[in-house]
């Protein structure tokens, strides 16, 4: 075996190559699977696994293995970007988070190779004494997953242990009743008046709460939809990406699904009046829902939700009782996916409709019965009318 002086040294077993580390002790580390089948590039990787600062030893602690783990430049992240995985800077972030505010804390100082499952099931009740839900805990304990399966991969540890989750219990959101929704796109959609301000409308809201309502998208791929994505004559949307507050466009929707909606009449109209209204209408790039006073930009959340509480508020649903009934923009999605369910529309469908990636997420979304409609566009149709569209004159 020989480095030829570099700080690194490659050798094949099988079809991957492995890498060795020189350590500050002149001696070499154990070697780690690059995934690479070709030796330049193995080299390559190596070169950005000494660059993201994680060359450890077997008996690094369970902290000084994963400090750096989750970096977007990191070995870890840029190996799945390689490879054509979905990772995204708000999950390198969050992962971060639960590392330093649940992990670290608990095994930080633990040798790696000592983590078996009896100090991961310590781990899962420490943190449910702590008071911590079972989802919290089940991300705490997916995010050690990632990290000793990849310590499994680079000969650090011999076998991953079993992990036994926590038990979850539904936190469901709240669903609003067909006669709501009814009502709530048949109010105006105005702003509360102020002292010296007349109420204004709010039709960027009201644009954006009718199309995810109608069609169960979520709030970032609402934000992210450009002209070209709005196809007025055949009645249909196509939702490929999304808004992140931190990261702003991202190439993909959450869950890496790409699909056509149909939309309603109604839809279609204040669709096209935005269009219409677009600062850059010509430009096929330029975002339907546009920041009025930040080009380039799509409307803030804060547009979407303030308006629809205020909305809500016009129908006789108080901030008390919206916050009992956990009503939100996302409860769209749950109205939406109820209504498909209802339909009898098969749940591989809905889940070309919505997104979801497997049945026990599409029936998560359901909720009570509402009516045992047969065909989508009906219900759409039934609901969302366009015949009266409230303040037609202003909006």
């Amino acid at each position: 075996m020989s480095s030829s002086g570099k700080p690194y040294c490659i050798t094949k077993r099988g079809r991957y190559y492995y890498a060795l580390f020189k350590l500050p002790s002149g001696e070499w580390s154990s070697a780690r699977s690059t995934g690479e089948t070709t030796k330049g590039k193995a080299e390559a990787w190596a070169i950005n696994y000494i660059q993201a600062g994680i060359i450890v030893t077997k008996n690094s602690t369970f902290r000084e293995y994963a400090e750096n783990f989750f970096d977007w430049n990191g070995a870890w992240a840029t190996d799945k970007r390689v490879r054509g995985l979905r990772v995204s800077q708000a999950h390198c972030k969050n992962s971060k988070t639960i590392l330093v505010k649940h992990l670290f804390p608990l095994i930080g100082d633990k040798k790696l190779s000592t983590i078996d499952r009896a100090v991961i099931r310590n781990v899962r009740n420490d943190l449910f004494n702590q008071g911590y839900k079972g989802t919290t805990i089940n991300k705490t304990l997916s995010t050690l997953r990632v990290i000793l399966e990849t310590a499994l991969d680079e000969s650090l540890i011999q076998y991953v242990p079993k992990i036994d989750r926590a038990a979850e219990k539904p936190n469901r959101k709240g669903i609003l009743t067909v006669e709501e929704v009814r009502a709530l796109f048949s109010t105006e959609w105005q702003s509360d008046p102020a002292y010296c301000h007349p109420p204004r409308e709010l039709f960027m809201g009201y644009a954006g709460n009718l199309l995810s309502c109608s069609t169960g998208i979520r709030l970032g791929e609402v934000q992210a939809l450009t002209v070209s994505d709005v196809h007025l004559d055949e009645s249909y949307i196509h939702v490929r990406r999304s808004w992140d507050r931190l990261y702003g466009l991202k190439e993909t929707t959450k869950t890496g699904i790409v699909r056509n909606i149909i939309i309603p009449r109604a839809v279609v109209d204040v669709l096209g009046r935005l269009i219409a209204i677009n600062p850059e209408p010509g430009n096929p790039d330029s975002f339907v829902f546009f920041a009025e006073f930040k080009q380039g930009k799509p409307a803030e959340a804060p547009v979407f939700t303030k308006s629809l509480y205020t909305a809500m508020r016009h129908i006789g649903i108080s901030e008390e009782d919206r916050r009992a009934r956990k009503l939100s923009f996302h409860s769209h999605r749950y109205f939406f996916n109820s209504l498909m369910i209802n339909a009898k529309v098969p749940l591989l469908k809905i889940q070309a409709l919505t997104g979801h990636r497997t049945d026990r997420m599409s029936a998560h979304y359901y909720q009570n019965a509402l009516e045992d409609l047969a065909d989508i566009r009906a219900i759409q149709e039934g609901i969302f009318s366009s015949d009266d569209p409230p303040g037609s004159a202003s909006h």
